[in-house]
């Protein structure tokens, strides 16, 4: 339970700057506010506490009641703590130090967070990284609730007051097992795969983008399997139970059955994935999470260029 106070933090301001000058006509100069305002928040202040704060001389000004000394003692370490967790806070914001955490897509995780995690720890060693990863709605959804500082995903949907700043790009690729009669071409049509079965990388957004591609091209697709597991897609397509549609590319082409698979570029004009680093719209970038942005920016750029 959340617990209300009756007091407020402008009102213990005012009431410090009066026991600074004794008077409420100087506090209310320093104040840059009308004595009115001040002299209403010092009685404000007394009615919650039950106790007179100051007395009143007209001649000769204020003098602190013993209560009035006791509550300016306590005011002090109060604006004092405040400070320093503020300085805290703001130094935190400037510094890559601490820890963040990153939400990640689940297929790009593989291929980007481990190079990540060491680039991260060389270069800043006193910054700890946890992760959170799923599909896209998961990995926004902890960036919202403020489990993750940033999330690291396609550009698949806007999703409101989330700010993405794109740093790559993902072009989409068949997959098809080394048996398959459009093997050893190097570039093919969609169309060309009318009559052959889809194994669907079944994620949230990711399945409507696949399906969407081949209905565009004038395809019907006709789902033989579903996976939400990026591996157990490529090995189905490995052991010849239809083909794929897939952005990430791996290094090697065997899969975990032992069975390969080969890469064939589309040469219809399709949609291109973004890969985009994210952060609430509403906060600052910190230092953490631009030093994230680019790192995976460097990552992203090196693999592009092999």
């Amino acid at each position: 339970m959340v617990q209300r106070f009756s007091i407020t933090l402008t009102q213990l301001s005012y009431f410090a700057e009066c026991a600074k000058t004794l008077n409420m006509t100087e506090a209310s100069q320093e104040l840059h506010i009308a004595q009115s305002a001040v002299s209403t928040a010092i009685n404000q202040l007394e009615k919650a506490l039950g106790a007179p704060l100051f007395v009143r001389q007209h001649s000769k000004g204020l003098v602190l009641t013993p209560a009035g000394e006791g509550l300016l003692h306590e005011t002090r370490e109060i604006f004092g703590r405040i400070t320093d967790a503020v300085e805290s806070i703001q130094a935190g914001q400037r510094e890559v130090r601490g820890t963040i955490v990153i939400a990640c897509f689940q297929t790009i995780a593989p291929f980007l967070l481990p190079q990540l995690l060491q680039r991260l720890g060389e270069r800043y060693p006193e910054l700890s990284v946890d992760v959170i990863e799923g599909d896209h709605e998961e990995s926004i959804d902890a960036l919202r609730s403020g489990r993750a500082e940033v999330a690291l995903n396609y550009d698949l949907t806007k999703s409101e007051g989330v700010r993405a700043e794109i740093i790559g790009e993902a072009r989409p690729h068949v997959i098809v097992g080394t048996g398959h009669r459009l093997a050893r071409r190097k570039k093919i049509s969609l169309n060309e795969l009318t009559d052959d079965s889809l194994v669907l990388l079944d994620l949230p957004d990711s399945r409507e983008y696949f399906l969407d591609m081949l209905r565009i091209a004038g395809i019907t697709p006709s789902v033989r399997y579903r996976s939400t597991s990026y591996e157990t897609v490529r090995s189905m397509v490995a052991m010849g139970l239809g083909f794929s549609i897939l952005n990430q590319r791996p290094r090697i082409r065997e899969t975990y059955t032992g069975e390969r698979t080969t890469i064939l570029e589309i040469s219809d004009a399709v949609p291109t994935l973004h890969v985009a680093v994210s952060t609430l719209a509403r906060s600052r970038m910190t230092a953490k999470a631009a030093a994230v942005t680019e790192a995976v920016r460097e990552i992203l750029a090196e693999a592009g260029a092999e």
